[in-house]
């Protein structure tokens, strides 16, 4: 027995499948007002010395019918809105703190880019402005930033991944991973010093990022290697 489906019935199951699938797709990215998602960070840095700490984000209220600003503890408001490409960074800005007395051209380099791509799928990729955080270190008492911008070439290699956090399960989880690299001269005698940098991060749904790790590396002492892992507090 054959079913026939004509055109206008077509046209309604394609528009269906397609609304679905923005649904889906945006459920890796919440947008209720009022959420809080708090985070444990650790830091390796070249001496191997490890630091940890907190950082929280809170959903602030819609903003012109299209953007979803993200307040971090330390005032940096990231503006995030949902395009046809993916999930994109449209603007930046910092309240009264440390961040807003740095260069701005330093600090708004993130601006326009994906933070996740659509459709999500297994080898899409897209790339990103992003910048180094690394450090020159010389002696006990000269240390410099580094703060280089590099391109970071993303790739999603995961669809379906499982994520344990704190003994909790995280199902049907996206992965990216994101390698790039750079470089710098610190003139002689060290000459040319070459970075490495490979994230990888994993987005679930209903929670958006649950954990990011990240390792920055050079080939001279003075800079070394440097470890940052991230990862959602699992509540109660």
């Amino acid at each position: 027995m054959h079913t026939h489906i004509n055109c206008k019935e077509l046209f309604f199951l394609f528009a269906i499948f397609l609304l679905h699938s923005c649904g889906d797709e945006s459920d890796f990215f919440p947008t209720e007002e009022g959420r809080k998602i708090f985070y444990k960070v650790n830091y390796e840095n070249k001496e191997k010395k490890t630091q940890n700490f907190r950082q929280n984000y809170v959903f602030l209220p819609k903003k012109n019918g299209e953007f979803f600003p993200h307040l971090r503890n330390d005032g940096k408001v990231i503006y995030y809105k949902f395009i046809k490409q993916g999930i994109k960074i449209e603007e930046i800005e910092y309240l009264q703190s440390e961040l807003a007395k740095k260069p701005k051209n330093k600090m708004a380099f993130e601006k326009g880019n994906l933070l996740l791509k659509f459709p999500i799928k297994n080898g899409a990729s897209w790339k990103t402005r992003d910048q180094t955080t690394i450090i020159m270190k010389f002696g006990f008492d000269r240390i410099f930033e580094t703060l280089l911008n590099f391109e970071l070439q993303n790739k999603i290699v995961e669809t379906n991944v499982t994520v344990n956090l704190e003994g909790r399960k995280f199902t049907n989880c996206v992965k990216v991973v994101g390698k790039g690299s750079t470089s710098y001269n610190a003139g002689p005698p060290l000459g040319n010093i070459n970075i490495e940098i490979t994230s990888n991060a994993w987005f679930s749904r209903d929670y958006g990022l649950i954990k990011l790790t990240r390792e920055e590396k050079s080939n001279s002492e003075t800079m070394g290697r440097i470890f940052y892992e991230k990862t959602m507090v699992v509540d109660d």
